[in-house]
């Protein structure tokens, strides 16, 4: 039926040849009208010319950007002309179509100037193609599916799974494609996390980091998320980076202690402090630190790094901090972080700078008690017990008891002299009391009512048997005023 069908289309050409309907008339009707004659003699409908066909004309160069490469059949060419019987099997056999895959000449291509290692390579033909996952009924498969297409989808969300399905592959990437990049990676979440892990990995990866990022230390130690790589990378570098590190900080003076001042930068201080190993590198970290003590000492980010310093290096290499709080001890010792500092200076030092800096705070002790901090600094020295101190403070006391009794701060460090002092300093502080005019002004003030319970329990004989005479007459009064009941005890007043 097809082979009839082409037949009678054949046919139906030749009128439409001679009446000029396909080329409208000229030397090139003859030439297809022969074409066709020929087609049809070789299949046995009209005779054919005795004559040969002429012989073929040679092919055209074949040019990669065109499809000359392909022999279409033209008007007129009277090599095509079939010498065997025609049949639609031979026709499509020497006619390609146009959804073949083009033929890849790869010295054509690269005689044209393209990139042969960028063409694609064919796929295999025994592979497969990939099959499309249908969606199952079950609710289990779904939520498997999802999973799945969910963690390809996300891989941040995912990467935990995927990372240790794939064997941690990011962690294997080299690290110089970071080159002159690392210090822009250390400042960003996820890269400082990842440069933390790959310090792990070894010698060569530690190399590699510090080389990016050590003259960049100063910058990432203020950074909210380079400080954390910059702490590791001090706890793993050796000898030779940290002391380079350590010349790089205190070239200037003033970089570390704006560093030292910085919410973030005082925690890298602290772990280069602790990093710390040689006499040399202790030096110069306490150099760089000196111009700046006394505002380090007040900050609530620089007090850390000095109570750091008095933490990890000896009381010599400290002689410089313990000078400038015995200079300074009125003034730091009436601030919030300062009196800690300073209590820690004392608790730090030994020897002479111990002796020095508690006689200046001793002498400064009557105005240090009546301070809101202050007063826990003189507390501290008294809980020390050192004669010469104590003996500086009862003199500096006398005659004032009474006014610091009637105070909010310093009525704690009477209490406190009452219970530490010598008997004979005790009695001085009872007996001021008892020369009150007005005791029960005392009895009902909100804290000199403290002051005089305190000696109570810490007075005997007839020091005590005074002052329970003293406080009886006023019995009535204790008992309605918000402010004695402790002293109204009849424990204390049986005593």
């Amino acid at each position: 039926m097809k082979l009839d069908r082409e037949m009678e289309m054949l046919i139906n050409e030749i009128p439409l040849l001679h009446h000029g309907g396909l080329l409208g008339g000229g030397a090139d009707d003859d030439a297809d009208l022969s074409f066709l004659i020929h087609e049809l003699a070789a299949m046995g409908v009209v005779d054919g010319d005795d004559d040969p066909p002429p012989p073929p004309l040679p092919a055209p160069a074949a040019d990669f950007l065109s499809f000359s490469i392909f022999n279409y059949p033209k008007k007129g060419d009277n090599h095509l002309v079939s010498s065997h019987p025609f049949s639609i099997a031979n026709y499509c056999a020497h006619m390609p179509s146009l959804f073949d895959p083009l033929p890849f000449d790869a010295s054509t291509a690269a005689a044209d100037g393209w990139d042969i290692r960028c063409s694609p390579s064919p796929p295999p033909p025994s592979a497969p193609p990939a099959a499309t996952p249908r969606p199952s009924r079950c609710k289990n498969s779904r939520k498997k599916n999802g999973g799945a297409m969910a963690a390809a989808a996300s891989p941040k969300k995912y990467g935990g799974a995927t990372a240790a399905a794939a064997g941690k592959p990011a962690r294997g990437e080299s690290l110089a494609g970071l080159r002159g990049f690392m210090c822009q990676v250390a400042r960003d979440q996820h890269g400082c996390r990842f440069l933390q892990q790959r310090l792990d990995d070894g010698k060569r990866e530690v190399d590699a980091i510090f080389a990016g990022v050590s003259r960049h230390a100063a910058q990432l130690m203020v950074d909210p998320f380079g400080n954390y790589l910059m702490q590791k990378l001090l706890a793993v570098c050796d000898a030779g980076q940290r002391k380079q590190l350590v010349l790089t900080l205190t070239a200037d003076p003033f970089v570390l202690v704006r560093i030292s001042l910085n919410v973030h930068g005082t925690r890298a201080v602290q772990k280069l402090i602790e990093s710390l190993r040689t006499r040399e590198e202790i030096r110069l970290v306490v150099d760089a630190l000196r111009p700046g003590f006394l505002e380090l000492i007040k900050d609530p980010n620089g007090n850390h790094v000095v109570q750091k310093c008095l933490q990890s290096f000896e009381a010599d290499d400290n002689k410089a901090i313990f000078d400038a709080a015995s200079v300074h001890c009125l003034g730091i010792g009436m601030q919030c972080h300062g009196c800690c500092v300073l209590q820690r200076c004392i608790a730090r030092s030994r020897g002479e700078h111990r002796e020095k800096l508690v006689a200046a705070i001793a002498c400064n002790g009557f105005e240090l008690a009546q301070d809101a901090y202050g007063n826990y600094v003189v507390q501290y020295v008294i809980d020390l017990k050192i004669p010469n101190a104590n003996s500086s403070l009862a003199q500096q006391f006398e005659g004032k008891y009474i006014h610091l009794s009637m105070q909010k701060f310093s009525s704690n460090v009477v209490e406190k002299c009452l219970k530490v002092f010598k008997e004979a300093d005790k009695a001085n502080i009872i007996l001021e009391l008892l020369a009150m005019p007005h005791l029960e002004q005392l009895l009902q003030h909100p804290y000199a009512n403290y002051v005089i319970y305190s000696a109570l329990q810490n007075s005997k004989g007839s020091l005590h048997s005074a002052l329970t005479n003293a406080i009886r007459p006023h019995v009535e009064l204790l008992r309605t005023s918000p402010y004695c009941k402790r002293i109204y005890s009849r424990a204390l007043l049986k005593k």
